[in-house]
C-alpha cells in the first residue's frame, strides 16, 4: 500500500480541504480584491466545482470549498487561506504556499445569444461545453436536474455553442487549453442531434484536444467515427459500483446495468487506445470496498479510473450529507493506487489542473507530473 508517510504536507492538505473546506482570512480577502478585481471567487456552477481552485506546493491542485457556496458543510473548519506577501494555506499542523486561480474574463459576460456561462465554463485549463439544458436522468447527487428541472429541457443552438467555445479558448486572461463536452444527458430522440454536435465541435477545433463525458446511451457513440474525427478521450462514468446505492441515487443509470458500462469502457479502450477511456467513481456514497471493486473492474477493462469525492450540493436532496473524511479519501487514494499499478494503468486524470477535484496528483505512469499545455495563469505567489 502507498504509505501516507510519503505524502507531502501539500498532498495531505488536499484531502483535508476536500473534506472540511477553508475560510478566507481578512488579509487574503483584501489581497483577492486587489489581485482578482470584481471577479467571483469561483464559477460554483456544479457540485464538484463549487470551491476555489488553488495550486499548492508540489504542484498539488485542489478545489477547496468555502462557506459562501457550501454553508451546508463548511463552517468550523480549522483550515485558513492566508496572505503574507503571497497566499498560503494552514491548519491542523499542515501548511503550504498557494496560488489562486482567477476566472477568465468571459465569465459573467454575455453575447447576443445569452450569458456565455449558459454554454461554457472554464475550470483550470479546460473549458466545459454544456449542449443540453437540464438532463433526461435524475441522479440525486447532481445539481443539474434540480437547478434546471426536466420541464426546461432544451437543446442549445449549435452555432452559439461553437461561438462560446471560441471565446473560452481565446480568453485574454485565462484561455482554455483543452475542452470537455459534457451533460446533461439528452433524450433518446435527440441522439442524432448530439452526434452532429460532437462532429461539429471536433471539426471546428481540430488543434484542440476535445474530450466527451456522457452516459453511453444506446446508439449515441460511433467509436470508430469519433476516433477518426480526432476525439481525445471519452469518459463513461460508472459513479457508483454498489448496486443498492446505485439504485437509490441514480436509478436510470442503475437500470442500464453494470456490465453495460464495463463492456462499453472496454470497447472504447479498444477503439480509442490505451489510456483514452476513463470512468469516474464517486467516493463517499458507498462503502470503500465497493469503490475499490469498481476501480479494479475499470482497470481490468483497460480503462482509467478517476476518483471524485462526493460533495453535497445545496440544490440536491443530499445537501445534508457530509463529504467523505480526509482519512477515508486518503485510504481510497492509497489502495486504488495499488490496484491500478497491478494493471499498468494510472489514476486519472493526468492533467494537473484537472485534478483539482479528484483524488490523485496527476502523476503519469513514470510517477512524474507533466503539463501537456501551458500552465493556467495564477495569482498571489510569494517572493
Amino acid at each position: 500500500m502507498v504509505s501516507t508517510l510519503h505524502l507531502t504536507q501539500a498532498q495531505l492538505l488536499k484531502f483535508e480541504l476536500l473534506d472540511q473546506g477553508l475560510v478566507i482570512s481578512r488579509a487574503a480577502l483584501d489581497a483577492l480584491r486587489e489581485l482578482n478585481g470584481e471577479r467571483s471567487l469561483s464559477p460554483h456552477d456544479y457540485a464538484s466545482t463549487s470551491g476555489i481552485i488553488l495550486n499548492l506546493e508540489d504542484d498539488v491542485w485542489v478545489n477547496a470549498p468555502i462557506e459562501r457556496y457550501n454553508p451546508n458543510f463548511v463552517s468550523a473548519t480549522p483550515f485558513v487561506l492566508g496572505f503574507d506577501e503571497g497566499f498560503f494555506v494552514e491548519g491542523a499542523g499542515l501548511s503550504s504556499r498557494a496560488t489562486f486561480w482567477p476566472q477568465p474574463e468571459y465569465h459573467g459576460s454575455a453575447m447576443d445569444f445569452g450569458p456565455l456561462n449558459n454554454y461554457v465554463v472554464t475550470h483550470g485549463d479546460r473549458a466545459r461545453l454544456s449542449p443540453v439544458r437540464s438532463c433526461s436522468m435524475t441522479c440525486t447527487f447532481c445539481n443539474i436536474p434540480y437547478d434546471d428541472p426536466l420541464s426546461v429541457y432544451a437543446l442549445k443552438p449549435v452555432a452559439a455553442l461553437v461561438s462560446a467555445a471560441r471565446v473560452a479558448l481565446g480568453d485574454p486572461l485565462q484561455p482554455a487549453r483543452h475542452m470537455l463536452i459534457s451533460g446533461g444527458t439528452p433524450k433518446p430522440k435527440d441522439i442524432p442531434w448530439m452526434q452532429e454536435l460532437y462532429a461539429t465541435v471536433l471539426g471546428a477545433f481540430p488543434t484542440t484536444k476535445v474530450d466527451l463525458m456522457m452516459v453511453p446511451l444506446p446508439g449515441l457513440f460511433d467509436l470508430p467515427k469519433l476516433a477518426d474525427l480526432g476525439l481525445h478521450e471519452l469518459s463513461i462514468n460508472l459513479e457508483l459500483y454498489n448496486r443498492d446505492r446505485a439504485r437509490d441515487y441514480m436509478r436510470q443509470k442503475y437500470n442500464q446495468g453494470l456490465d453495460f458500462y464495463l463492456d462499453f469502457i472496454e470497447s472504447a479502450t479498444v477503439a480509442l487506445g490505451q489510456g483514452r477511456a476513463r470512468s469516474m467513481l464517486m467516493v463517499g456514497l458507498e462503502p470503500l470496498e465497493d469503490t475499490l471493486a469498481g476501480v479494479r473492474a475499470i482497470a481490468q477493462r483497460g480503462g482509467t479510473p478517476v476518483l471524485s469525492p462526493f460533495r453535497p450540493d445545496m440544490a440536491t436532496p443530499l445537501r445534508d450529507l457530509k463529504p467523505p473524511t480526509a482519512d477515508f479519501m486518503r485510504e481510497a487514494y492509497e489502495r486504488a493506487s495499488d490496484i491500478v499499478a497491478e494493471f499498468g494503468v494510472i489514476l486519472g486524470p493526468d492533467c494537473p489542473p484537472c485534478s483539482h477535484n479528484t483524488l490523485n496528483f496527476a502523476a503519469g505512469a513514470d510517477g512524474r507530473v507533466a503539463y501537456a499545455h501551458d500552465r493556467p495563469v495564477m495569482i498571489g505567489a510569494g517572493a
